[in-house]
């Protein structure tokens, strides 16, 4: 007599060597249940600049102590005056006080100061205050608006015995807002000074002490 079929299928299973084969499953997630698609893992993705970024190397660039660079470093306007020297450099002193400039750096040996940064408007003046900015290319990433309406200044006036008199030296270093186009940010930015700002603080300076330059 032939063996009925289900029991060929249980000898062969229960024959030495022999083996069956049963799909592999793959766990589920945590949390989850059998049979649901398991999350890929997706690439890190490079994290945007933080706006505290840009406000941090705002602040870092808005300090009396740090250097322009050369290539936008303002010239100085020079004036000189019949004057004893120590009577100039107190006249200075008050007058920048007085104009809303208060001094951050003070050297009383060699009469230099250089004032806190503080906010202008464009509006306060007739003309420009500032060069037109770079050109953008090369190693130069910084967009700017070519004509100023606002931005920070700070001023700097020396203080020197001359032949004549007493000589005064007074530049303005100025701050305006650009964009680093790398790493899209707002960024303060040096602008080169027309000469505009300085010139109005030397005539009031002038007018305080009752000077005329020579």
């Amino acid at each position: 007599m032939r063996p009925a079929p289900v029991l060929l299928v249980l000898l062969v299973m229960a024959a030495p060597g022999a083996s069956t084969r049963i799909p592999a499953q793959q766990e589920p997630p945590e949390g989850g249940r059998a049979g649901d698609p398991v999350p890929q893992p997706t690439p890190e993705t490079e994290s945007a600049p933080q706006a505290s970024e840009s406000k941090d190397n705002a602040q870092a660039q808005g300090s009396a102590g740090s250097e322009a660079p050369p290539e936008v470093q303002s010239s100085y306007i020079v004036r000189i005056y019949k004057v004893r020297p120590a009577k100039l450099w107190k006249g200075l002193l008050e007058s920048l006080k007085a104009e809303g400039h208060p001094p951050e750096e003070l050297d009383e040996a060699s009469r230099t100061v250089k004032t806190s940064f503080v906010d202008f408007k464009q509006d306060d003046y007739q003309l420009q205050v500032g060069d037109p900015p770079p050109t953008l290319g090369g190693g130069y990433r910084i967009v700017q608006m070519i004509k100023i309406r606002q931005g920070k200044v700070s001023l700097e006036g020396v203080v020197t015995p001359a032949k004549e008199g007493t000589e005064l030296k007074v530049r303005a270093r100025i701050l305006v807002t650009g964009v680093d186009r790398v790493n899209r940010v707002r960024v303060l930015v040096d602008r080169r000074s027309t000469g505009v700002i300085e010139s109005d603080f030397i005539h009031k300076l002038e007018a305080r002490l009752g000077l005329e330059h020579l």
